[in-house]
């Protein structure tokens, strides 16, 4: 890559119009040309290195000399740190001209601790650290609008600003290299990084702008002038541990009986920590209650929180009944967070399992673990089953050095599925479509006007927007069904509620123009052959997937019995696993249920940019190829909400023998109904055979 560059001088005296909301971008146009030889490459590795690990180990760095480097001006300078490859730090400058010294000093401090998407660097980790520096040239417009720009863009040469709506993203030149991207792709995800829509570079109102760089990088350890010592400083010495211990029992002892305690332990200096939890652990039983807290990117006081959490502990303690003896407290105290990953791809051989903890995250599930006597692939192991990974190749895993007298613990924290009440009450009734009877009855009549004749569909899929937008389509869908005695609707899952994967454990859906049937036994069945899939009201309590279409099915099938499930993320292997057990599932049934998928199609794209990627996503139903689909929408960020639940369908069907045809009935945008182009969200309606 750095020869590459170094083939194309940077045209450092470009020019760019000013944006408004850009001053902090500006563009100098008598910044030198950057050429780098060998030893100018390895000064700035080694300055940037020394500079990242001093303020990793809080000393003072190596002092690294630039020479003839140190004072010329440069438009922005980027340090960037990986870890196999994965990034795990980048932050810099750019487009306010400084001395290369200064500018790449403040890059390597912010790269070091400032990355606002990571907790800053671990000496433990820098031995496994690579790193880049990258100089960076002027800002240059590009006078290219739609899809002239990709001609604009060369890989591997050009680095990418977005600005749009106020926001604006950033890539470096190196980042489409180091993931295999064409320059439509490269487009796409700075816009992304901007918090843009994908495509948002094709819009005439979107400014972009390319720069240049070089880039020099090598192993953050051989750049260093001394080793460095990993071990992370305990956060208390082993006698003042002893004391805040024995503070922390005398204490909760002292709240039980109602006396006031210290809020602060004097003997013990006070820590910014990034992990604490008290262990309760019953004396006969040896049952364990843990109250928990951690922060992997911010640090909190740590005697006010374990004063807090005593207290809360005490009143737990009170309402169990328990007396001094009956109980013992360990006391756990972490620091110095570090990034290993995902648990498929996960190395760990310089980890120490003796006085570090790991940590794994999914989503809304996350466990903190910890075992001095097992190895960290072990207790990886056990990690994966207690938290219940559902994608183990993008799981995260991080460690913490901890302080404790516990030999192990295991702290889970996960969404728990709860029954609920036999009546599921409305969640969206006011807000996607109207919340009393008269006015539901009058927009149904109007929804299922004109006549058609029903027949026999092994499946379908309609939208599940607000009924002004989407609801002609699916009522257009569902009249043209034969509908049977049961229907099981599977859409996404909109909120954070519940778990992943959620069928509703309910016996009735409580509709404002009458009630519907659901049906509990077919529900657990679900839940009992389908891995990962649970009976939780929680998920389904603020739902509108499932919910805006139960009026409909109520006025074509009122004795209809339906089975709601909603399905939260997943992949491709998942997929395949739920549809098997779906299908014997429904192979045991007397009469083969209907398969409703909810969803909607694009989001927030314009008009013809939606129906665009809408196609690519349709042709692939029509096709017959759900695995098809879930690549194109993947590949192509196409933000088809329930593109899980289509995938799920289709495979079952194919299982069954059952996959043959499919019809559009609809398609429209919300801009059909709103008259704006600009911003759309797309909706399809099919019928599957």
């Amino acid at each position: 890559m750095q020869s590459f560059l170094k083939q194309h001088p940077l045209p450092l005296s470009s020019s760019v119009e000013r944006q408004k909301g850009s001053s902090t971008m500006q563009t100098n146009p008598t910044t030198p040309k950057i050429e780098l030889q060998p030893e100018h490459e390895q000064k700035l590795l080694q300055k940037a290195a020394a500079v990242v690990v001093g303020t990793a180990t809080r000393t003072n760095p190596a002092e690294i000399a630039l020479e003839g480097l140190e004072e010329m001006v440069i438009n922005g300078a980027f340090v960037s740190l990986k870890r196999q490859g994965q990034l795990r730090s980048c932050c810099g400058n750019f487009g306010q001209p400084l001395p290369l010294g200064q500018a790449l000093h403040q890059a390597a401090i912010r790269a070091a601790k400032d990355d606002p998407r990571f907790p800053p660097i671990s000496p433990s980790e820098i031995s496994q650290l690579d790193l880049e520096v990258w100089l960076l040239s002027d800002l240059e417009l590009v006078e290219e609008q739609g899809l002239d720009r990709l001609k604009a863009v060369t890989v591997g040469l050009h680095g990418l600003q977005i600005r749009a709506d106020g926001r604006s993203g950033l890539l470096l030149p190196g980042v489409p290299l180091d993931h295999g991207w064409n320059a439509e792709e490269f487009l796409n995800q700075t816009c992304i990084k901007a918090g843009l829509p994908p495509t948002a570079w094709k819009d005439p109102g979107t400014t972009l702008l390319r720069y240049q760089g070089v880039s020099c990088g090598a192993k953050l350890a051989e750049m260093l002038t001394a080793p460095v010592e990993n071990a992370a400083t305990q956060i208390l010495g082993g006698r003042e541990f002893a004391q805040y211990l024995q503070y922390v029992q005398s204490t909760i002892e002292a709240l039980m009986h109602g006396q006031v305690p210290s809020y602060y332990c004097p003997q013990v200096s006070d820590a910014n920590i990034q992990g604490v939890a008290l262990l309760l652990q019953h004396s006969e039983t040896e049952d364990e209650l843990v109250l928990s807290k951690w922060a992997l990117k911010q640090s909190f006081p740590m005697q006010s929180t374990v004063f807090s959490m005593c207290q809360q502990l005490a009143q737990i303690i009170v309402r169990q009944n328990l007396r001094p003896g009956e109980f013992q407290v360990k006391l756990v105290l972490a620091t110095d967070p570090a990034l290993h990953g995902t648990v498929e791809g996960i190395q760990l051989t310089d980890f120490d399992s003796r006085n570090r903890s790991l940590f794994v995250f999914e989503g809304q599930k996350a466990g903190w673990f910890f075992d001095r006597d097992q190895s960290a692939s072990d207790i990886i192991s056990r990690a994966h089953q207690a938290v219940g990974l559902m994608q183990p190749e993008a799981a995260q895993v991080a460690s913490m050095a901890v302080q404790t007298a516990a030999s192990r613990f295991e702290i889970v924290n996960r969404p728990r599925a709860e029954l609920g009440t036999e009546i599921r009450p409305t969640g969206v009734a006011g807000t996607f479509y109207p919340a009393d009877a008269g006015s539901v009855n009058a927009e149904l009549d109007e929804l299922f006007d004109g006549d058609a004749e029903p027949q026999t569909w092994a499946a379908a899929m309609v939208p599940h927007a607000g009924w002004k937008y989407s609801g002609r389509i699916a009522a257009d869908v569902l009249k043209r069904i034969k509908l049977p005695s049961t229907i099981i609707v599977i859409g996404p899952k909109h909120t954070r509620e519940g778990v992943e994967w959620a069928v509703a454990p309910h016996k009735v859906w409580q509709l404002p123009n009458g009630n519907l049937n659901a049906d509990l036994d077919l529900a657990r069945r679900l839940a009992e052959e389908i891995p990962g899939l649970e009976l939780d009201a929680a998920a389904h309590r603020n739902e509108h997937a499932i919910e805006v279409e139960l009026p409909l099915i109520q006025r074509l099938a009122p004795e209809a019995h339906v089975v709601g499930i909603a399905i939260g993320g997943g992949n491709l292997q998942r997929c395949d696993e739920f549809a098997a057990g779906l299908a014997r599932v429904i192979g045991e049934l007397k009469e083969p249920p209907l398969l409703l998928i909810s969803s909607d199609m694009n989001h927030f794209a314009t008009d013809a940019e939606n129906r665009r990627l809408d196609q690519m996503a349709l042709e692939k139903m029509d096709a017959l190829d759900p695995d098809g689909l879930l690549e194109t929408v993947r590949e192509h960020h196409i933000s088809m909400c329930g593109v899980l639940p289509a995938v799920i369908v289709m495979k079952a069907l194919q299982k069954m023998g059952k996959l043959s045809q499919v019809e559009q009935v609809g398609y429209a945008t919300s801009g059909d109904v709103t008259g704006d182009r600009s911003r759309v969200v797309g909706y399809a309606g099919l019928l599957i055979n």
